[in-house]
């Protein structure tokens, strides 16, 4: 499992948490109130629901973010800026969904939930998200690579030079 993660190249989790933004954000709302996606309607279970899904939006570009830069620290002015990209996906929507007619009402509280949750997302990866990545995630075979010292380079040197005296004896 974590040689395949190792393996996804930094932006896949971006670009499917992205898509995943759009899609259910920018559905009609026919599908929240009957389709397969009903269960996500309930008494403010927008904000809940965009709380959440820039919450994993941000976490999402912030990952990817810290696996990029990994084994060096990330830069908090880096960070802040892709969260602020993370806000700014959900105004795009918001006016998206405005401008498709989606029967979706433009919301300034979902946009603050956006934000917020993408805030979120900033604080725990600051407080300690990173540093567990780094130590768990992306680190993990670090402690493994102290053994090998190559011993066998020393001797070849002594090796040579004691059968040139050795020839340079006999002859």
């Amino acid at each position: 499992m974590y040689k395949i993660f190792k393996k996804i190249p930094s932006g896949v989790f971006s670009v499917i948490a992205t898509v995943i933004v759009a899609y259910v954000l920018l559905s009609p709302r026919s599908q929240f109130s009957s389709g397969w996606l009903s269960w996500l309607h309930f008494e403010n279970s927008d904000k809940v629901v965009h709380f959440l899904m820039f919450l994993g939006l941000c976490f999402a570009y912030l990952f990817d973010y810290t696996k990029l830069k990994n084994p060096h620290h990330t830069k908090v002015n880096k960070e802040l800026a892709i969260t602020a990209v993370a806000s700014l996906v959900g105004l795009l929507t918001e006016t998206a969904q405005l401008v498709m007619g989606l029967g979706r009402s433009f919301d300034v509280n979902d946009i603050y939930a956006d934000v917020l949750g993408a805030l979120v997302a900033f604080g725990l990866m600051r407080w300690k998200g990173a540093h567990l990545l780094r130590k768990y995630l992306f680190n993990k075979r670090r402690r493994h690579r102290h053994h090998h010292h190559d011993h066998g380079h020393h001797h070849h040197h002594h090796h040579q030079s004691g059968s040139n005296d050795s020839g340079s004896t006999n002859a």
